[in-house]
């Protein structure tokens, strides 16, 4: 059985070997059930990762998880790039990302609005306050910590159209290269 702890001990291992490969560990999400758990790291950089990035970060994360005994089950570690519609989380990702079109869900509907959901341009963060311009126009600002979900938003028309994403061109987008 993995300990509730277990994706934090995972995380604090998973940020010391992306720092020594110039990566940044974006989430990592946990599933499978009972003696087979699966953790599944995403990891990005600017310009986006590799196969071989993820290659490396799963060998050198994998040997030190072993090494620690950070997992006692038996267990599958994924290490993929977070996409074109990657999370934000952390403050530097609403710094990073100011610019691009967001969606933000709230852990509870806004008082204001009484909308839960907003999507637009990200404006960026100040003392942990984020600000989208919503698509209708509207400034509006939410505290970090009441964020529950917050993504990029790629504008697929254009991608397919071969103009490039509006999510994330560019900056990190997370997309594999290579």
């Amino acid at each position: 059985m993995v300990s509730h702890d277990a994706v934090s001990r995972i995380w604090v291992l998973a940020e010391t070997v992306a720092a020594d490969l110039g990566l940044e560990v974006v989430d990592i999400e946990r599933g499978g059930s009972g003696k087979r758990q699966r953790f599944q790291l995403f990891i990005d950089k600017p310009g986006g990762v590799s196969v071989a990035d993820c290659s490396r970060m799963s060998r050198e994360l994998g040997g030190r998880m072993e090494e620690e005994g950070t997992v006692a089950s038996t267990h599958i570690l994924e290490v993929s790039s977070p996409g074109l519609e990657r999370p934000l989380r952390k403050a530097a990702d609403f710094h990073r990302f100011a610019g691009q079109r967001v969606t933000v869900r709230l852990r509870k509907r806004d008082e204001a609005t009484g909308r839960q959901q907003f999507s637009g341009a990200l404006n960026g963060i100040e003392s942990d306050v984020v600000t989208i311009e919503t698509d209708d126009g509207e400034e509006c600002s939410f505290p970090l910590g009441g964020i529950a979900r917050a993504r990029l938003d790629v504008d697929w028309d254009s991608v397919f159209q071969g103009k490039g994403p509006k999510g994330g061109s560019g900056k990190g987008d997370g997309g594999v290269s290579g």
